[in-house]
């Protein structure tokens, strides 16, 4: 009858064997802490014959054998990672099959542990640092622990203990006055009482015990008072013999009496009033203890009533006070208060009590009369605990036992917590609410155990409610009956395994695997079913693995790649699995089959890799031929599907390789520089699979060696200018030196003669003998300074060739000429009144030699110095001083000099100095030009007979088209950009203001607009109108690019001789981002606030902008241009009044030959809908959406993105197919490249005439928009 046969699946399996199943664990009484446990079950084999072995599994559940007997403690302010205490549970199970247990904390979510617990050992430490005392009143703190084994299923048990927090002296006293001052007649008796001082300590025992001490502060007092070292009652220790208005001035201490003293001190004082003032007595009670229940709740009635008499005859009037002390058991909360009528002071409830707080107050009450003398007396009030908590459960709200376990197993215990202060009200006992039957519940512990057997087939959990009730009345209640909390536990029914594992297929099939799958990838899953529910079943691979090719996962059975696999090797796997639920396992098998992929690339069969052929020979037919094979086709003979290809861009504009490999010349081959090679190497590409997306790779070179042909001619290789002094008589310039492309063969030596083309002045002032250049005359350098000499070279091949290059021969100047008096001027524009020291321009003399700087000193006529200007005694420089104001200045200046051929004179030099402050407003709103075809100095040199210089006529011209006045006009800027390496481009900024400054986009459009009249009048060829380094695609960066203006207080200066310039240093930066953060600037009489603007009433954009503009037909407005970006965006919102117009424009204002940009962008209503037009620079495109009208008298928004690939319109957020306006643009290029302004509503400019000379397949309108165009936003801005 202990155990019964059952036969599914034609199997005998033992259900109980109970005579061979150790029950006899210790269940004995379970403590406050409860620890659960589960453990993987052992195995017990029995020999049922030779073949066969019967297995009864005995899964025990861990216990808490000593749980009552825990009473750890914790001192309060010990460091984190104090140790507490060890709990233990005992699991009779082997270690590998359910005894090994582990322990874990019981807590509530959200809830802020503060012990630790190791998980193998039980150790418990502390994880937070506890006060016992007031405020925080740590004093327990109760813990649930969980002990779980490793058994299937896994079981527990759990274990409740209270950690009592140990005191420590760590407060000192605190008296509840920060000093005492009172009054004493002059007759007062001895050995009566004088005042009362008080102090409290919030320890515990004999910390919170405190001991008075009285000491004089002064000699004189010595002897007077003595002080009661308990209660620290002052009493008059001999009669007073001092006069009224004496002070006693005296120290008082407390001290605690904990193992290390804290102490208090605090001062006292005592005014000797006159024999006939008494101080006033209270005459009943003197002192007194109430007792009070902490539900006492009548605020009306008085808690005590004193009375008090003053002592001073026909005088009645006193004042009473409840002294307050720092803590709360000194009414530092207010829990009583005082009311006084006449000589009557009644105590009353403030605020509700709470014993479990606060068990004990001590109040003080003061009185005093109108001589200001006082009396004391305290009154001590006991808080009584009364029954006033319900017991309430911690949070283990689960416990399990093991199907078919005999009765008396443990299945967890309970435990409830009443917080009442005293053991009269909060010992609980337990009792059960239903399921007496099948469970029973120890009523002092909470152990809770079994009364049958379960079969968990039958019912797997029960819920079962839990009594804890107190052991007194409830005051909560007026029917006598005790305080009771409930709270329904779910104890579950836990499965023994006793099923095997049964895999779904026998044999499972992954087809296809490609040999370079990745690591990890998935291959296929398996599966098998358990019918026991705790049972974990673990999957292993145990068989057939070659190099460990695959793992599996032991939980999913999810098999994956572990090591590389290679179909040339291994084309197939037959993998045995096996399925383990720590009882019972299953076996299967697994066929995974490899796929061949292309991972070999193609091999080149040798070939004659070096060639050499003629330079600029056409070679007929193949210069050579190269095969190569594909190792993944095994058939050599098949077709290999190769592609082959020149490698390097260059060189495919002079080579060609035909898929039979045959390579052969498009174009013939330089041997010479700078763009030949004696020796090209070749890069041959090789792909197979024709090339295709998956196709691979390999390389391989052909050296081709050119042999030479004399097809260059010389050219001079030497130092230019070459130098030769003026008054020197005729001789040897200088030895000539030719170079040559061409080999050594064709080069060396050369003859030189002067060239046909030599005018007759050259002939006659030189001549060559040999390889040497002669002077045949003497020079002067006042007459000429440079001569320019053609000169015939011819090498020495077969033929010869012969070239002509120019030597320019500078003459040296000597100082043979006296100087003059010269006169000069500088002009200085100071960016922000915040230029450093700056080198504005030399002193100018008028001297026809140039190049005696050194025998020329500089002095200040009369030696005085100018207080804003230093001069540099050597070079004549005039630097201007930090701080000099806007002002003309007029400097003299002493010029000396003296050399070998002059003699020492003197001569005075004048200079003529302008400062004019510019604001960094007319930096932001300048516009700029590019000119092209001369220098800075050329643009500042006085013009041709002393006329006005470039600047000048460019100022003025500028003031004209502009219609203001030319003192409203400022150039600025005068600069070689860094970016350029030419110096014949030449950036030039300006500004104009009336009130306030014009913006940069309509004086960059006024300019564009006269542009053919500046030319003419300058002479120059304005090759850009407002700088843009973005504008050539790519020039700078190879995806966004924006224009940065960079700014510099340091100066930038042009030197002349008869003028100097000083400008602003303002330079356009290429950065290479699509937003370039900008200063916050607040339009239309906006204000700053922290990163936004307040505005105006009337201006909504987040610059303080107008948001809407209305059109009538006939306007327009510009705004700054677009940046070229990745991805731009553009939106706006419109409601047009007629069914055509252009929207916006923007792109060049005027043609420009010498600029070949053709970017342009513009928007408008064709019969009501929207139509795009875009073009990249290499051809327009358009895109128009038919789907929403825009002129149906409603306001619609139009959204344009445009990036490298594609160009969309979007109206009203359409989101359906019918909507979607979409293009490509047109290549190569691959940005919007513009910096015209955009131009909203219409256009200033002539659209046709820029239409036809850009060559644009599609051209906007010319008509203008009428209606409200709002929110214009480009890129976020």
């Amino acid at each position: 009858g202990y155990h019964h046969a059952r036969r599914p699946r034609g199997g005998a399996r033992l259900r109980h064997l109970r005579h061979l199943v150790d029950r006899s664990g210790n269940h004995g009484a379970f403590g406050n802490f409860q620890v659960g446990a589960s453990d993987f079950s052992p195995k017990t084999t029995l020999p049922t014959n030779a073949e066969k072995r019967l297995t009864v599994q005995g899964n025990h559940k861990p216990i808490f054998t000593n749980c009552s007997q825990y009473a750890p403690t914790v001192k309060e302010e010990e460091e984190l990672g104090t140790y507490v205490f060890t709990v233990k549970a005992v699991d009779k199970d082997p270690p590998d099959a359910g005894g090994t247990v582990n322990y874990t904390f019981v807590s509530s979510p959200g809830e802020r542990l503060k012990f630790t617990i190791d998980s193998e050992t039980g150790v418990i430490k502390t994880r937070h640092v506890f006060d016992r005392d007031e405020p925080t009143r740590e004093k327990e703190v109760y813990l649930s622990v969980r002990a779980t084994d490793n058994g299937q299923p896994t079981l527990d048990d759990t274990c409740t203990v209270k950690v009592t927090i140990e005191d420590i002296n760590d407060n000192p006293p605190v008296f509840d006055k920060q000093n005492y001052r009172e009054s004493v007649p002059q007759d007062h008796p001895v050995d009566r009482e004088v005042m009362r001082i008080s102090a409290t300590d919030i320890d515990n025992g004999n910390n919170s015990i405190v001991i008075y001490t009285l000491e004089p502060r002064q000699e004189r007092d010595q002897g007077y008072l003595r002080i009661d070292a308990n209660t620290g009652v002052i009493f008059l220790n001999r009669t007073i013999n001092l006069t009224p208005a004496y002070v006693f001035r005296m120290r008082a201490t407390a001290t605690d009496q904990g193992a290390e003293p804290k102490m208090t001190e605090t001062d006292v004082e005592i005014l000797v009033v006159d024999s006939k003032k008494k101080a006033p007595s209270f005459t009943s009670p003197v002192e007194m203890t109430i007792h009070l229940k902490e539900n006492y709740s009548d605020f009306a009635m008085p808690v005590a009533t004193l009375t008090a008499v003053s002592n001073i005859p026909a005088e009645t009037d006193l004042q009473f006070e409840l002294v307050s002390g720092r803590t709360e058991q000194t009414n530092a909360q207010k829990t009583f208060i005082l009311e006084t009528a006449g000589p009557k002071a009644m105590v009353k409830l403030g605020r509700l009590l709470d014993y479990e707080s606060i068990s004990e107050y001590t109040l003080t009450i003061r009185v005093q009369n109108k001589f200001s003398l006082a009396a004391t007396t305290t009154v001590n009030i006991q808080v009584e605990d009364v029954n006033d908590n319900i017991p309430a459960f911690t949070e283990v709200v689960r416990g399990s036992v093991l199907e078919n376990e005999p009765t008396g197993t443990p299945v967890m215990q309970v435990r409830a917590i009443d917080a009442d202060g005293t053991e009269v009200n909060n010992q609980v006992t337990y009792a059960l609410a239903d399921h007496t039957e099948m469970f029973q519940i120890d009523p002092k512990t909470g152990n809770i155990t079994t009364r049958q057997e379960f079969d968990r087939e039958e019912k797997d959990f029960y819920n079962v409610k839990v009594y804890a009730t107190d052991n007194s009345p409830s005051s909560l209640y007026s029917d006598g009956r005790h305080n009771t909390g409930q709270q329904v536990f779910r104890i579950e029914i836990a499965d023994k395994n006793d099923n095997p594992p049964r895999f779904t297929q026998q044999i499972y099939v992954a087809e296809a695997i490609p040999e370079d799958a990745n690591i990890n990838s998935p291959v296929t899953e398996v599966k098998a079913l358990d019918n026991d529910t705790a049972s974990t079943v673990r999957y292993s691979i145990v068989d057939g693995n070659t190099y460990n090719a695959f793992l599996i996962e032991d939980l999913t059975g999810k098999i994956r790649v572990n090591s590389p696999l290679d179909y040339e090797n291994i084309t197939s796997y037959t993998l045995t699995v096996k399925a383990d639920d720590g009882n019972e396992q299953d076996m299967a098998k697994v066929e995974i089959k490899i796929e061949n992929v292309n991972d070999n690339p193609p091999v080149f069969l040798p070939y004659n890799n070096n060639i050499t052929i003629q330079e600029e020979d056409m070679v007929p037919g193949c210069i050579v031929t190269l095969q190569a094979y594909d190792p993944d086709i095994q058939d050599r003979t098949a077709e290999q599907h190769i592609e082959y290809f020149v490698v390097k861009n260059d060189q495919q504009m002079l080579l060609k390789i035909t898929k039979d490999g045959c390579l052969s010349q498009i174009k013939p081959l330089d041997r010479d520089p700078p763009n030949g090679f004696v020796r090209w190497q070749v890069i041959i590409a090789a792909n197979d699979e024709d090339g295709g997306p998956t196709s691979l790779r390999n390389n391989t070179e052909v050296i081709i060696t050119l042999t030479d042909i004399n097809d260059n001619a010389p050219f001079l290789h030497m130092v230019q200018p070459v130098k030769w002094d003026e008054n020197q008589l005729p001789g040897t310039i200088v030895k000539l030196n030719a170079m040559d492309y061409d080999s050594e063969q064709n080069g060396p030596p050369f003859t030189f003669i002067i060239a046909g083309s030599a005018t007759y002045d050259i002939t006659e002032k030189f001549s060559i003998i040999g390889d040497d250049l002669e002077a045949r005359v003497t020079f002067d350098r006042e007459e000429q300074k440079k001569y320019m000499i053609p000169i015939a070279i011819s090498d020495s091949g077969s033929p010869p060739m012969t070239g002509t290059s120019t030597l320019t021969v500078e003459i040296g100047d000597v100082n043979d000429n006296a100087m003059k008096e010269g006169h000069s001027s500088i002009f200085v524009y100071n960016y922000k009144g915040e230029a450093p020291n700056t080198k504005i321009g030399r002193v100018y003399v008028d001297d026809p030699d140039d190049w005696d700087l050194g025998n020329k000193t500089f002095a200040w006529k009369g030696g005085v110095q100018h207080e804003n200007f230093e001069l540099d005694h050597d070079t004549g420089m005039i630097t201007m001083l930090q701080g000099t104001s806007n002002s003309s200045f007029l400097l003299t200046f002493t010029v000396t000099e003296e050399a070998p051929t002059i003699r020492r004179h003197s001569v005075d030099a004048t200079v003529n100095v302008t400062v004019k402050y510019i604001p960094e407003e007319a930096v932001d709103k300048s516009g700029s030009v590019r000119m092209f075809g001369l220098t800075a100095e050329e643009f500042i040199q006085p013009g041709a007979s002393g006329g006005p210089n470039k600047h000048v006529l460019f100022r003025s011209r500028l003031a004209h088209i502009l219609n203001v006045s030319a003192e409203n006009v400022d150039v600025f800027t005068v600069l070689h950009s860094p970016h350029n390496s030419n110096t014949s481009l030449l950036d030039v900024r300006f500004s104009a203001h009336g009130s306030p400054y014009r913006k940069p986009e309509k004086l960059n459009a006024a300019v564009a607009l006269n542009k053919a009249v500046i030319e003419q009048e300058l002479g120059v060829t304005l090759l850009m109108i407002n700088i843009d380094e973005c504008l050539i695609e790519k020039a700078w960066c190879a995806g966004s690019c924006t224009n940065f203006l960079t700014k510099n207080t340091t100066p930038s200066a042009v030197y002349t001789n008869t003028t100097s310039f000083v400008g602003v240093h303002a330079v356009v930066d290429p950065m290479c981002t699509c937003n370039v953060p900008e200063p916050i600037v607040c339009l239309n009489g906006g204000t700053p606030v922290g990163m936004t603007c307040e505005c105006m009433e009337g201006f909504e954009g987040p610059h303080c902008e107008i948001t809407g503009i209305g059109f009538y037909g006939s306007g327009w407005a510009m705004y700054p241009t677009i940046a070229a970006c990745d991805d731009a965006h553009l939106s706006l919102e419109l409601a047009p009044h007629k069914e055509d117009g252009l929207v916006f424009y923007v792109g060049p204002i005027v043609p420009n030959p010498s600029l070949d940009v053709r970017d342009f962008m513009s928007l408008e209503i064709e019969r009501g809908y929207a139509r795009l037009l875009v073009d990249y620079g290499s051809g327009t495109v358009s895109v128009e959406q038919r789907q929403i009208k825009l002129t149906d008298g409603k306001s619609h928004r139009v959204d344009i993105l445009w990036s490298k690939t594609s160009v969309e319109l979007k109206v009203d957020n359409c989101q359906m197919s019918s909507c979607l306006a979409l293009t490509t643009p047109k290549g190569p290029n691959e940005f919007l490249n513009v910096n015209g302004p955009l131009q909203l509503g219409g256009t200033v400019v002539n659209l046709d005439e820029i239409a036809s000379s850009m060559n644009w397949t599609r051209k906007p309108t010319p008509e203008n928009f009428a209606g409200c165009i709002r929110n214009l936003t480009v890129n976020d801005k």
